[in-house]
């Protein structure tokens, strides 16, 4: 049985599973055509008219093969001693961006991106109506080492637990708020936007900057203008499309002029509110937090030194390398 136990001296969840043996497939799954080997699709973007599990879509979402949190089970708590342990119930979809298996987020266009967008916040509302369900992380991976090329997709996984990253977003967000009475994010963004120098793109809903600690050498951010504590409260017709065109340009960019490099793609949104398990959790959370994707190239590159992340291309430069190449977008 899969099991998520929590280490108590870090206060971190770790996954305990047996490694199955992936099935060996010669054709693409996700290409349209193969629909029947993905297992039953969980919703799609087709005409209407069109059959469920049956080519004629733009987005489709799918369970992911071997999951690592199946919404099927019933969800255990147990004590073992002083240890926690949680069985694994959630949900892990795949969110298949475009039909054409070598499209990638610099190839698609931005009213293809609104789409997968659109998807992204349509699964969130989702599995958010499930109590069960406390945080969900949305991903997409470019280009990881070691994995060979495949279909476009994006990873959704929902689980019974917040996600430990997400916490010490959550905390540093709340402490700040609660000294200042004042968003954190919202307050980066009136900093960076008057002083200039880490700013790569400004739209009228967005902006993206190279942050002020990055991790990793154009380590981008993209973080709405207009505060919201969840991505799927906020994105309206009216600012997708924006949202969707700075994205599109950014994935050329990095193509492009900088050859193309791997990254992972992460949208940091507030956790499911509808799940409180100690009272007062999450009590401001509405004003403290805000909304956002990271984007990190080449993260197996980063350089650690106990846990501290050694960057050796300061962010200003960064930033500047990136507006010139995207100055020079063609």
């Amino acid at each position: 049985m899969d099991e998520l136990r929590k280490d108590p001296t870090r206060g971190h969840w770790i996954l305990i599973r047996p490694k199955a043996k992936p099935a060996r497939q010669t054709d693409c799954p996700y290409c349209p055509g193969a629909e029947h080997l993905t297992g039953p699709e969980i919703t799609a973007f087709r005409p209407e008219g069109s059959a469920p599990n049956s080519p004629g879509w733009t987005v489709r979402v799918v369970p992911e093969p071997d999951a690592y949190f199946r919404i099927e089970w019933e969800l255990v708590r147990e004590g073992v001693g002083l240890f926690d342990m949680i069985n694994p119930r959630g949900a892990s979809e795949l969110v298949v961006e475009s039909p054409r298996h070598d499209d990638t987020l610099a190839s698609m266009s931005p009213i293809a991106l609104e789409a997968v967008l659109w998807m992204y916040r349509d699964r969130l509302l989702d599995l958010k109506r499930d109590g069960q369900i406390r945080d969900i992380l949305v991903s997409r991976r470019h280009k990881k080492p070691g994995v060979a090329g495949h279909h476009p997709y994006s990873r959704v996984t929902a689980i019974p637990i917040v996600f430990d990253e997400t916490r010490r977003e959550l905390r540093e967000a709340r402490e700040y708020y609660q000294y200042k009475r004042r968003c954190l994010y919202c307050d980066i963004l009136r900093q960076e936007i008057g002083a200039e120098e880490r700013i790569v793109r400004l739209t009228p809903a967005f902006a993206a900057l190279v942050p002020y600690a990055p991790r990793m050498p154009l380590e981008t951010w993209i973080l709405p203008r207009q505060h919201s504590c969840s991505f799927e409260e906020a994105i309206k017709p009216e600012n997708l499309g924006d949202l969707a065109r700075l994205l599109s340009e950014y994935f050329r960019t990095l193509t492009q002029a900088f050859g193309d490099p791997g990254y992972e793609m992460m949208l940091h949104t507030a956790p499911n509110l509808r799940s409180r398990i100690l009272q007062g959790d999450w009590a401001t959370i509405r004003d403290d937090y805000h909304w956002h994707i990271e984007i990190t190239p080449e993260p197996e590159h980063a350089n650690r030194v106990g846990g501290i992340f050694v960057n050796e291309t300061r962010p200003e430069v960064s930033a500047a390398e990136l507006r010139q190449a995207w100055v020079g977008l063609t």
